[in-house]
């Protein structure tokens, strides 16, 4: 019985870390998890071969001719499979999107980070949000990783990120998260039947 607690107590804190991460965290989980199925030999290293079906298992569909060149531009040992800081390499030239640093440059006025109120103009001009510069002083304290850019209220690229991927910059509406319908009544009550 007290294996049995300890077991139900491990899974729950599990549980309960899992849910606990952000957007960004469980994308990355989510990545790093596609990575070890792809490793078939369970070497920590990628083949071609590997990554190819790792793209597969994401829903990146990408040529072959493509997919060598991501290859050999991060096997930068020359050894034929991908280790280490060359898989981390290889993940940040996946996760690159170059509208979001076009846009992050656009706004980034301040020696190459985005201030405070260079974060306001972005929420105002491109989100269209009323938001004030407290706002956005809550939005680096919620999102910016990098510590000397959070006291100088600055937003760096990575932080940015992290904002995009926050529930702030989400474009659905939070208060649709509750359920207000009824629900409790069978299925087949919510939707009409069709013969065609």
């Amino acid at each position: 019985k007290e294996e049995a607690n300890q077991w139900v107590t491990s899974l729950e804190k599990v549980i309960s870390s899992i849910r606990n991460l952000n957007n960004k965290q469980k994308s990355d989980h989510w990545i790093i998890n596609c990575m070890r199925k792809a490793d078939k030999n369970k070497d920590n290293k990628m083949t071609l071969k590997e990554l190819k079906h790792f793209l597969r298992n994401i829903n990146v569909e990408v040529s072959d001719t493509y997919a060598a060149e991501i290859f050999k531009k991060c096997d930068t040992s020359n050894s034929g499979t991908l280790e280490g800081t060359e898989i981390k390499l290889f993940y940040d030239l996946l996760t690159h999107r170059e509208e979001i640093k076009v846009i992050y440059e656009n706004y980034a006025k301040t020696e190459g980070q985005m201030s405070d109120e260079d974060l306001l103009n972005f929420l105002r001009n491109e989100q269209r949000q009323q938001m004030t510069l407290e706002d956005a002083h809550k939005l680096i304290e919620q999102c910016e990783m990098d510590e000397t850019a959070k006291q100088q209220k600055r937003m760096t690229k990575d932080g940015f990120m992290m904002f995009l991927q926050h529930e702030e910059a989400s474009i659905f509406n939070p208060a649709h998260k509750n359920v207000y319908q009824d629900m409790s009544q069978p299925l087949n009550h919510y939707f009409i039947s069709s013969s065609h």
